[in-house]
């Protein structure tokens, strides 16, 4: 079984309007949601063996902040630039080259593309991520290469909202 987790960049800055999209950093809000799904992560022990994360600003610093809440090191971290200017076929395939000496990998990407990849790897409905939301879809495969769409199922979803309210 592999489980795949994706994560919608945490929520972004648009304080300077001088900045391309690319080169745009994490609000302050997005720092704090970034480190906590980490810490989440860690604390239901579903930590990534691999994480592919674009290389963009707010889904590279995105990353770093996870990485630090879940106290995991950067050498699990593949930068692909496929997630920020390809298509969600660029993140199926991303999904299928990971490390086949772990289960679970973090794919790390943005809107509509990871929507997109989670409704298709499922093969039916829709799935709505607001940022820094992850979702855990479960799909029954021995190598990350034989991974395919429809064949997965929703296991679990978590958001920030949610997260706050359970630590208050």
């Amino acid at each position: 079984m592999k489980y795949i987790l994706l994560l919608r960049h945490a929520k972004s800055s648009h304080e300077d309007s001088s900045l391309k999209d690319f080169d745009r950093p994490l609000a302050p809000r997005g720092n704090k949601d970034a480190s906590g799904m980490g810490g989440f992560l860690r604390k239901i022990d579903y930590l990534p063996g691999s994480i592919i994360s674009s290389p963009a600003e707010r889904a590279g610093q995105t990353t770093k902040l996870l990485l630090h809440g879940a106290e995991l090191n950067e050498d699990i971290v593949q930068w692909n630039e496929e997630l920020y200017y390809g298509s969600s076929r660029d993140y199926l395939r991303a999904i299928q080259k990971a490390d086949d000496k772990t289960d679970t990998a973090l794919v790390v990407g943005h809107n509509p593309k990871i929507e997109d990849i989670a409704r298709r790897l499922c093969g039916n409905g829709s799935v709505r991520m607001p940022t820094a939301a992850i979702v855990c879809l479960e799909q029954p495969a021995k190598e990350w290469s034989q991974i395919r769409e429809g064949l997965a199922s929703l296991k679990w979803m978590m958001i920030p909202k949610i997260l706050n309210k359970l630590a208050s």
